[in-house]
């Protein structure tokens, strides 16, 4: 065999080896995203349903199912429960965590600013964060709200929670503090209002406008179980409501 032979072979095996190399790592970062993929790691939010809390030091752990996997995720002190479906920012995993105060290591650990609950809000996917819909969810408070009269023949913002069975479709009087505003979505302004009677706030559509901080006095149609499509499935939310600034 010429020594032209030889090199011609040589040249064939590199490349040969060049593409199986390839392919074993296309293979291997396949392989990671898919990992990636099941433990939730996207961007933007991370959402699903609690099946473990754990209270600690001053943080408030909630093991949480995404349908996929299940995933632990930390942040200060908040009030949630088994069974309750919250969303959360998915930007500062924790690997091989140890917790001193539990005395517990976990493989990975979202800590989070806050979570966020769906009790009256979206259904929304690991990718919601990338919807302009996405600032409409619903939200535990958080910041103090001030102690005020509920609204003239109205309720608070817990009894519309406790008693929602019997108010869906009726129109409901409520006053709160205005705690997020997002114009001009879906043909609809939408509200969260808060007040001191619950951490939950309100959901609240409109035409009309108002500011943060602002203490108004909606009227509305209660509805329950409020599909606007896209995945966006309100339980409790109150729409085409009148809003009167006080």
């Amino acid at each position: 065999m010429t020594d032209q032979n030889h090199r011609l072979i040589a040249l064939l095996a590199c490349a040969l080896l060049a593409l199986i190399n390839s392919g074993i790592a296309t293979t291997a970062r396949a392989s990671q995203m898919n990992d990636t993929d099941k433990a939730g790691v996207a961007a933007g939010m991370i959402y699903g349903k609690v099946t473990d809390v754990i209270e600690s030091a001053g943080y408030t752990y909630a093991e949480v199912d995404t349908g996929k996997t299940k995933v632990w995720a930390a942040t200060t002190t908040t009030a949630i429960k088994v069974g309750d479906m919250i969303s959360f920012a998915a930007s500062m995993p924790m690997q091989k965590y140890y917790s001193k105060s539990l005395k517990r290591e976990f493989p990975l650990v979202y800590f989070t600013n806050s979570f966020d609950t769906a009790t009256a809000g979206m259904k929304h996917t690991a990718t919601a964060a990338a919807s302009p819909h996405e600032q409409i969810t619903h939200h535990l408070q958080t910041r103090p709200i001030k102690e005020f009269d509920k609204a003239e023949g109205g309720n608070t913002i817990a009894e519309l929670y406790a008693d929602k069975d019997n108010l869906n479709g009726k129109t409901v009087h409520v006053r709160g503090q205005v705690t997020r505003v997002t114009n001009s979505v879906m043909g609809r302004n939408w509200l969260h209002i808060s007040d001191s009677s619950t951490r939950d706030d309100l959901t609240v559509t409109t035409s009309n406008t108002a500011a943060m901080d602002d203490i108004v006095v909606i009227e509305g149609r209660l509805s329950l179980d409020k599909d606007y499509n896209y995945g966006y499935v309100y339980p409790l939310i109150v729409e085409d409501a009148t809003v009167v600034k006080e």
